[in-house]
């Protein structure tokens, strides 16, 4: 059976060609995540720290990135969103993204005590949990259970379309970042560090969702 072909490169030249009108509404939904992260660095969350971080990671984390994702999948698709839209469908499916999320967190985690290579394995299986739930308005265990099937045969692509556009948008960012440090200047490395990931979180969005969107109309295509 042949498989229609996915070009991690041509995904990336598609990025930086279709991002550009949607990158303003994704830094602002995303904008939380920058707040937080100046917040750790300059140590203003005293003893609401732990709570906070909590809080951050097992709820913020999911409403966010469902926002960015139904966001990005909606324009994409040419289908008229707003960033109001986008929270309001990420609040709706809070519960199910808070559920996948820790599923694939204690599944990753199942398959790193095995050993690191399954860990890795399982990660980019569920890759797209996310996805499903946001998109799909698929359960928390339908979700892992459509991204599993999603990447089934697919998942050195997925490596290596991860690879690269991990490679593409922060491997710059973290020899700034070394740069920087160098200088003795751990702060002003913190907070560049924090607001080059924030700048360059959309691309990665955006190129992540284009691989999902292939995926599934790889799926198709074979059905």
């Amino acid at each position: 059976m042949t498989y229609p072909r996915i070009s991690a490169r041509s995904l990336l030249r598609e990025t930086f060609a279709t991002t550009g009108p949607i990158y303003a509404p994704l830094l602002i939904i995303n904008s939380l995540s920058l707040i937080f992260a100046a917040l750790n660095s300059l140590g203003k969350l005293g003893s609401a720290g732990v709570a906070f971080n909590i809080i951050y990671w097992f709820a913020v984390i999911p409403l966010l990135s469902g926002a960015m994702i139904f966001y990005t999948y909606r324009s994409l698709r040419k289908n008229s969103v707003t960033v109001g839209q986008a929270f309001n469908q990420a609040n709706k499916r809070l519960l199910p993204l808070i559920g996948a999320y820790i599923m694939c967190l204690l599944l990753v985690l199942a398959g790193c005590i095995a050993l690191i290579i399954p860990g890795l394995y399982v990660s980019y299986r569920l890759m797209f949990s996310f996805y499903a739930t946001v998109i799909d308005n698929s359960s928390a265990l339908d979700s892992i259970s459509s991204s599993w099937e999603l990447t089934k045969g697919h998942w050195w692509l997925v490596f290596r379309s991860y690879f690269l556009i991990v490679f593409v948008a922060f491997v710059p960012i973290v020899l700034m970042v070394i740069l920087i440090s160098s200088t003795g200047n751990l702060l002003a490395s913190q907070l560049v560090g924090n607001i080059l990931g924030f700048l360059a979180a959309p691309l990665m969005n955006v190129y992540l969702v284009l691989l999902y969107l292939r995926l599934r109309e790889s799926a198709a295509t074979i059905k």
